[in-house]
């Protein structure tokens, strides 16, 4: 009877071992496929990463090719803005592109090329104001006339440090901009001899009336 008892017991257990094996045979076998798929998931997720990583090495060398295009465009529009006025002197704009912090970045230079001499510097520090005022107007210009979202184009004292002996070739130099942008340009400005190259001007002047007050008088004078 007690080797009954043993014999019942002694399956029991080889049944529950059994049962034990079975289950983490299952568990092993679920395992594996779920790592099957995971592997097949990585190998997607990486196909697609590089793919993804292609095709925006592709649009960074199509926009960056974009981008040079506009910027050799806008670099020959101010050289021959520069040279226009600045008859006396060899100007040109010029543009170095370089990625910082993973961004585009553009510096701007203007250079010098008369009389044997070669300068290369910021508009800023290494010219004076007259140059430096011209190419940002042209700056100015191109970047409002892409936006179309100006009907008039108002310059208050803008070209105050260009020199009186180019205020002639500045003022033709509006003029043909006027024309070529189809924009009427608003000059404000101290310097009297651009009233010389306004299609219309106005003169103002300080009246002071016999009572003391003070007030401005406006002439206009047409030049057709």
């Amino acid at each position: 009877m007690q080797s009954d008892a043993l014999y019942t017991r002694n399956r029991l257990r080889v049944k529950g071992v059994r049962a034990t094996v079975s289950g983490y045979q299952a568990l092993r076998g679920q395992l594996q496929r779920d790592l099957l798929l995971r592997e097949q998931e990585v190998k997607n997720l990486s196909y697609k990463l590089d793919l993804l990583t292609k095709v925006g090495s592709l649009f960074q060398a199509l926009m960056d090719q974009l981008v040079m295009g506009h910027v050799r465009s806008i670099e020959s529009v101010i050289t021959e803005g520069l040279r226009t006025i600045f008859v006396d002197q060899v100007l040109s704009f010029e543009t170095e592109i370089s990625q910082r912090y993973n961004k585009m970045a553009i510096d701007f230079y203007i250079r010098r090329e008369d009389q044997k001499i070669e300068i290369k510097g910021n508009p800023m520090e290494a010219f004076g104001g007259g140059p430096v005022s011209i190419a940002s107007l042209i700056l100015r210009v191109l970047a409002l006339r892409r936006l179309k979202k100006w009907p008039l184009l108002v310059l208050d004292e803008t070209l105050a440090a260009v020199s009186d002996e180019y205020v002639d070739q500045t003022g033709l130099f509006l003029q043909q901009l006027a024309l070529k942008i189809g924009i009427p340009i608003l000059l404000i400005t101290h310097k009297v001899s651009f009233l010389d190259h306004a299609k219309i001007g106005y003169k103002g002047t300080e009246v002071l009336t016999e009572d003391g007050m003070r007030h401005m008088q406006l002439q206009r004078s047409d030049r057709g």
